[in-house]
């Protein structure tokens, strides 16, 4: 098993353990985490995060979902970087979100590529201590027919083992999801 594979491994059992409380793994020196400040900032575990979703006002025939990662209270900061995976699986056939740096609702500024580390603090400050990721899709096929509308997303947030069953609509027929960013890289 590879030290990273294995770390998850404690993490995911440790979660389980000790339920929604969280705890701490102890990475390997190569994998270390990264320093903010004169603070060392792990990587977010499993047992930390809180997901939630909010419709994003649609533009056109664009819809779209918000999904928003903050910790549970009490909770010390962590960091959390790339992109969830999404899927849709109530109300129509089963799609997954590709990944793609930013699209009609947003993502992404046009400069940047990459997925920026985001620090999550505390829950109760939403604004300026979460993680959000713009999930979105047409709500017509190619040839101008409706597509489905969903009622539940399943949201797997990067490094966490398993996913979270989120009730939200959207409707489309194909999705794509954006990288997680922090309150500072919304519009």
């Amino acid at each position: 098993m590879s030290k990273r594979t294995d770390r998850y491994a404690r993490i995911a059992l440790c979660a389980a353990v000790l339920g929604a409380g969280g705890c701490a793994s102890n990475p390997a020196a190569d994998d270390a985490p990264p320093s903010v400040g004169s603070k060392q900032i792990s990587p977010c575990a499993p047992g930390q995060l809180v997901l939630s979703a909010t419709e994003v006002s649609p533009g056109a025939t664009h819809r779209g979902v918000q999904i928003t990662i903050g910790l549970i209270n009490g909770t010390p900061a962590c960091e959390i970087s790339g992109y969830p995976e999404v899927e849709a699986d109530e109300g129509g056939p089963a799609i997954r979100a590709d990944h793609t740096p930013r699209g009609y609702l947003g993502g992404l500024p046009p400069d940047r590529d990459a997925p920026p580390p985001v620090t999550v603090t505390d829950s109760n400050v939403p604004a300026s201590g979460a993680a959000s990721a713009i999930v979105e899709g047409l709500a017509v096929d190619a040839a101008g027919n409706p597509c489905p509308t969903y009622t539940r997303l399943l949201v797997t947030p990067p490094n966490v083992p398993a996913p979270h069953p989120i009730a939200t609509t959207i409707t489309a027929c194909t999705l794509e999801v954006h990288p997680l960013l922090g309150a500072d890289m919304h519009p």
